[in-house]
């Protein structure tokens, strides 16, 4: 059985935790879209330990596959797979020779870019790396291994960016690209034929996901987004496994909703209230260490995510930092423009929400708590599998 595992918000939900939970079932895990501006974090020996670009799952000795969809910052992968090292981790990884290069000239563009348009990105030179590989100019893994192609293309990039790149600096940043290249060559794989050829024989592959389903490209709310598929279709055109070999999926839920960076956010709350959630539940950056957004639990968004990822089944993550409320709001349909909506409209922005008010409840064992989760299983028509309430692994309930 192959499962992914896909974010229902607007990313941060705790998909980190599940997947490592979860990996122990399974004999490979992999990644199939985004780069570095995707933020996991798990706990591993009492220590928080945050991933970027290795797939989570390596902590439970699983096999990581870094897919053709994503781009590849190749100086943090190197630091993250050091790091590991460092904590008693050698993460077995094998990467996409079709994987997009993040350059230094993405991560400077994209700076720049976002003191235009000001979206709130992660600045880790994502979204221009994506727009090198639309424009047909991107630099893959494999492209590295003959000069000539990689300097062509630093110099289009380059081009295409403003042209504010000395010769130089070219140079160098083809000499830095192709060293740390060599540093992972025994990794490099055409990974699609060998995942598919993995699981011809029998192996199983936990698909993870990045992001959440509202930061998708196509799905999410734009243009507040990020630059790829975050949904379960991106398995198929990140990792080149078929649909048909994707058997079940996962969606992961906060117990309330958070969001990074700009957009809309209909159940966004402000001040004291926001602060005290915030702080229960550690809400700031994996990636960027900026204070998240917080707002209460939004079932518009989440009946839309498991629509058009076909969950299987949910996580809900996080229940812990509800525990001790009086009450609990949840959004269960909006109102825009005089319409009531039960699935979110292309734009949300002008959209007003109608909460239902739940009994709060202390503990898991709580009579509401179970009241709180038949709830949301009856709203989304989705069983509850899992249920997170702190970030160790023997603080999960499987249901």
């Amino acid at each position: 059985m192959n499962l992914a595992v896909i974010g229902m918000q607007f990313g941060d939900e705790g998909k980190g935790k599940i997947v490592d939970f979860l990996a122990k079932d399974f004999d490979i895990v992999a990644r199939f879209s985004g780069g570095s501006n995707a933020g996991h974090t798990v706990v591993f020996k009492d220590k928080k330990i945050k991933f970027h670009l290795v797939p989570s799952g390596v902590l439970q000795g699983k096999i990581g596959v870094l897919g053709s969809g994503m781009v590849i910052d190749l100086d943090k992968l190197k630091r993250e797979i050091e790091n590991l090292k460092e904590l008693g981790v050698t993460p077995r990884i094998l990467i996409s020779s079709r994987a997009h290069i993040v350059t230094k000239i993405h991560r400077m563009q994209d700076s720049f870019d976002d003191e235009i348009i000001k979206i709130g990105t992660t600045r880790q030179g994502i979204g221009p790396a994506y727009i090198s590989k639309v424009r047909r100019v991107g630099i893959r893994i494999a492209d590295t291994f003959d000069p000539e192609i990689l300097q062509k293309k630093l110099h289009l990039i380059a081009k295409f960016s403003g042209g504010v790149f000395s010769e130089k600096e070219i140079e160098e940043e083809a000499k830095r690209i192709r060293n740390a290249v060599m540093d992972l060559k025994d990794s490099i794989e055409d990974t699609e034929i060998w995942i598919n050829k993995a699981i011809d024989s029998g192996k199983s592959v936990l698909f993870e996901g990045s992001q959440g389903t509202f930061l998708d490209l196509n799905f999410g709310t734009y243009p507040y987004v990020t630059s790829s598929p975050t949904t379960v279709g991106g398995v198929s055109s990140g990792l080149g496994v078929p649909p048909s070999k994707i058997h079940q999926v996962i969606g992961v839920m906060k117990a309330y909703t958070t969001r990074v960076g700009n957009g809309p956010f209909p159940t966004e709350i402000t001040g004291e209230n926001a602060e005290n959630l915030r702080k229960r539940g550690n809400e700031f950056g994996a990636t960027t260490g900026r204070p998240r957004r917080v707002g209460y639990l939004d079932l518009v968004l989440l009946r839309y995510a498991s629509m058009i990822n076909g969950l299987t089944g949910i996580a809900i993550t996080k229940v812990d930092v509800l525990f001790g409320l009086d009450s609990i709001p949840v959004a269960t349909e909006y109102l825009c423009n005089g319409k009531i909506y039960y699935y979110p409209p292309a734009s949300i922005e002008e959209c007003k929400t109608k909460y239902e008010y739940l009994n709060g409840f202390s503990s898991i064992n709580d009579v509401n708590f179970k009241k709180f989760i038949e709830f949301i299983e009856k709203k989304l028509a989705r069983k509850v599998k899992i249920v997170s309430y702190g970030p160790l692994r023997d603080e999960t309930l499987i249901f």
